[in-house]
């Protein structure tokens, strides 16, 4: 891979990770134009890691406040204490149950989300679906339900809607920030869930990648760090978009953009 395909990936990997207009669909756009090989598939895990790493320290604070709540839920789940769990122990938990949902349909549908990959033209009606997603958005964003008033079923159904957004072409964010909004979660508690639940989703993606890595084909070079740097930088940047959109209701202005990219993906490419 060469520097500034090495680039354009990462800055493309940070960008769309976050902001609603599928990451999964440009990579897999990306990679029919630019001939991506598996040895590159190296790359790919990095890019996530990069993200991750930038989601983390974006979020730093409730990051802290989780690690040290999840040690403080399992005692108090080992000591079968009947009492409240505060909010941040409430949070752990509707990751925890949010992520189950994505597991089951990311592992039992694995071989089908691999073809749909080769297969541009349902990127492209998946990119319209998603542009169909944020102009919902628009409309049912009306509630301001904050965390502790959503029930652990709300947090499996929002989890459902993650793993659907597997399939390339399908916003992660885009789907589970609306997800969040259909349970009742005012915009602003929405996209910090949604960016929250990203963590194990993006963890547990790098880690099966990691699993089909042909070692002898990794190569670790500047082009790799400076795509990692790219990365981060444009996952930082693009956070700190979606969480000032969001705030706004401004979701829908990415609807024009992923219904053009569908279009443009079905027709011509």
């Amino acid at each position: 891979m060469t520097l500034l395909e090495g680039i354009i990936l990462g800055l493309v990997q940070g960008l769309t990770e976050f902001l609603p207009v599928s990451s999964s669909g440009h990579l897999a756009i990306l990679g029919n134009l630019f001939g991506i090989e598996e040895g590159n598939l190296f790359y790919s895990v990095m890019l996530h890691f990069s993200t991750l790493i930038a989601v983390i320290i974006y979020f730093r604070k409730d990051i802290i406040r989780l690690f040290f709540s999840f040690f403080s839920l399992i005692t108090k789940i080992a000591k079968r204490q009947n009492v409240k769990f505060d909010l941040y122990e409430r949070m752990v938990l509707l990751i925890v149950i949010a992520t189950i949902p994505t597991v089951f349909i990311g592992l039992a549908f694995s071989d089908l989300f691999d073809f749909l990959y080769t297969d541009l033209k349902f990127v492209g009606y998946a990119l319209i679906l998603t542009g169909i997603l944020l102009l919902l958005s628009e409309k049912i964003g009306k509630r301001n339900f904050d965390l502790s008033n959503i029930s652990y079923s709300k947090a499996i159904l929002i989890g459902v809607f993650q793993g659907m957004a597997i399939a390339p072409g399908i916003s992660r964010s885009g789907s589970t920030i609306v997800g969040a909004l259909f349970m009742g979660l005012d915009r602003e508690e929405a996209a910090r869930f949604s960016f929250l639940l990203s963590i194990p989703a993006i963890f547990g993606a790098a880690i099966l990648e990691t699993i089909s890595i042909n070692t002898a084909k990794i190569a670790i070079n500047a082009n790799l760090f400076i795509g990692m740097l790219a990365a981060f930088t444009a996952g930082i940047l693009s956070i700190g978009i979606m969480m000032n959109l969001i705030k706004k209701g401004k979701l829908y202005y990415f609807s024009i953009y992923v219904f053009a990219l569908g279009l443009l993906t079905i027709f011509f490419l």
